[in-house]
């Protein structure tokens, strides 16, 4: 992998995407949405919101392929 860009994305902005995942055995309250605090790459400090998604494994797979694919449409100008 290489942070060289290719050149269909010259002149495009650069991102960072900010991810993790854990999968817990039992439920967890979806109703609350906790944000932590991330260090962001320029050095300031933002904050994250942590969703919560009970199922099976299959369907929360499901869940979050439509929570990114819903998360880069709203971006989708970015």
């Amino acid at each position: 992998m290489t942070d060289m860009p290719s050149t269909d994305t010259i002149g495009k902005p650069r991102y960072a995407l900010s991810y993790g995942l854990r999968l817990d055995k039992g439920t967890a309250s979806e109703l609350t949405q906790p944000c932590v605090p991330i260090l962001l790459p320029d050095g300031s400090v933002g904050s994250m919101t942590l969703h919560v998604m009970n199922g099976t494994a299959d369907e929360i797979k499901s869940q979050l392929l439509d929570s990114i694919d819903a998360f880069f449409d709203i971006y989708a100008d970015a």
